[in-house]
């Protein structure tokens, strides 16, 4: 597959559905790679998105698993990565989809009026797996995102507060 890197808030805007630019001669489809940097609480070094890019415009297929993509080479410079390491992510995290699901569950936690555990959380046996196994898959995708982000103090980690502990 094709890769190309680009500035860590082009990525972020692909991901968030703004409109993001390419050069009009660029088609295909490429693995979005947000390239090295120090920028803080960008994601550095990390391949972020498949996108389809024609006539000018991105558009974003599906979230990849974050992992760590360092290829030094100008930006939206196409280079070959190969596809079976990438891992397709189910629903895109940074939209409204990931709305849907977390309201799920809220709207079940706020229905629930079975046990607890000593912490005052929902047991994750007693959540139906329709609603918990989208959660834990989006769990594990923002554990791995926060490891690429630039953060010195911490600060952007903190904010990731996954919806089951260990």
């Amino acid at each position: 597959m094709q890769a190309i890197n680009i500035t860590p808030t082009e990525l972020l805007n692909v991901l968030a559905g703004q409109e993001v630019t390419a050069d009009e001669t660029m088609t295909g489809q490429f693995l979005l790679v947000a390239k090295e940097n120090q920028a803080r609480h960008l994601p550095s070094a990390m391949a972020g998105a498949i996108a389809d890019i024609a006539l000018g415009q991105v558009q974003l297929q599906m979230l990849v698993h974050p992992m760590k993509i360092a290829v030094d080479l100008p930006d939206w410079t196409p280079y070959q990565i190969e596809e079976s390491f990438l891992t397709k992510e189910p629903h895109n995290w940074f939209g409204p989809e990931a709305i849907v699901i977390e309201k799920r569950f809220d709207d079940f936690t706020k229905k629930y009026d079975g046990p607890r555990d000593n912490r005052g959380g929902i047991p994750r046996t007693a959540i139906p797996n329709n609603i918990a196994e989208p959660l834990l898959i989006e769990d594990a995708y923002w554990a791995a995102y926060k490891t690429f982000v630039n953060d010195p103090d911490g600060s952007f980690a903190k904010q990731i507060v996954p919806f089951f502990q260990e």
